[in-house]
């Protein structure tokens, strides 16, 4: 027989039903049965409470128990309470506790036999049988545990991010860049560049040198000296003639 140091093995216990079980509920109504099993008193499981069977409870409930011992030291216990121990102020139906190995035979057997067992009072008064079906199985070993690499490990980088820096369109033109008809200056291309409002003359500075009439002839010929004095007076009282009010109200 194989043991649990070698193989981990489990008991696969199903509890079918009972019979013949003490109604220690007889004051109050009927019984309202439920059972528990174990093989380690710390890892107990408890079928549902039957509150229709009275003292025929069927249950059919299968179980799963890990064996920590070797089969031939390994005990189970099974016992059966009144689901409302308020009612009664002894809720213990019956217990047994049996040597597993007399039970249950090689693990590799396919047929799971129901085994009908003997109930015992507290007072070890025999009272009410139990129908249970066991089987011993291998452990199933845990599936592997596949470790992810971290995201930003040898092995694994995350995708670079979408950037349109080096596909972005070009910035829009401004609209007095654009080709048309009418009249005005135009901006030099580019988005930096400021837009010039003045007008195309604005950029030719008046001449510092003294204005000459075409038809001005110096007196004494053309190849007399011009005297400078006289033109500077005769041009300010010209420009003073010919200065309108007009003119003046337009400038201010």
């Amino acid at each position: 027989m194989a043991s649990p140091t070698s193989t981990p093995l489990d008991l696969e216990i199903t509890v079918v039903s009972a019979k013949h079980l003490k109604n220690v509920n007889w004051r109050n109504g009927d019984l309202k049965p439920y059972a528990t099993v174990y093989l380690d008193p710390g890892h107990r499981l408890a079928t549902r409470s039957d509150d229709s069977g009275s003292t025929r409870p069927v249950w059919n409930e299968r179980f799963t128990l890990p064996l920590t011992r070797p089969l031939c030291d390994s005990l189970l216990t099974l016992e059966i309470f009144h689901s409302r121990p308020s009612e009664t102020p002894k809720p213990l139906v019956g217990a047994l506790q049996v040597p597993l190995g007399n039970l249950v035979g090689d693990s590799n057997e396919s047929t799971r036999p129901i085994h009908t067992l003997e109930l015992c009072r507290p007072s070890g008064r025999p009272q009410g049988k139990v129908r249970l079906k066991l089987a011993l199985r291998e452990r199933r070993a845990p599936p592997p545990d596949y470790h992810i690499a971290p995201r930003n490990s040898h092995f694994y980088s995350s995708a670079p991010q979408c950037s349109t820096g080096h596909y972005s369109l070009p910035p829009s033109r401004p609209f007095l860049n654009r080709a048309s008809s009418s009249v005005g200056p135009v901006a030099p291309a580019g988005p930096s560049a400021p837009v010039d409002f003045s007008s195309s003359n604005d950029h030719n500075p008046p001449s510092a040198q003294p204005y000459l009439a075409s038809n001005y002839s110096p007196p004494g010929g053309p190849s007399a000296p011009i005297d400078f004095t006289r033109y500077d007076h005769e041009s300010v009282a010209r420009d003073r003639d010919g200065y309108r009010y007009g003119s003046y109200r337009r400038d201010y």
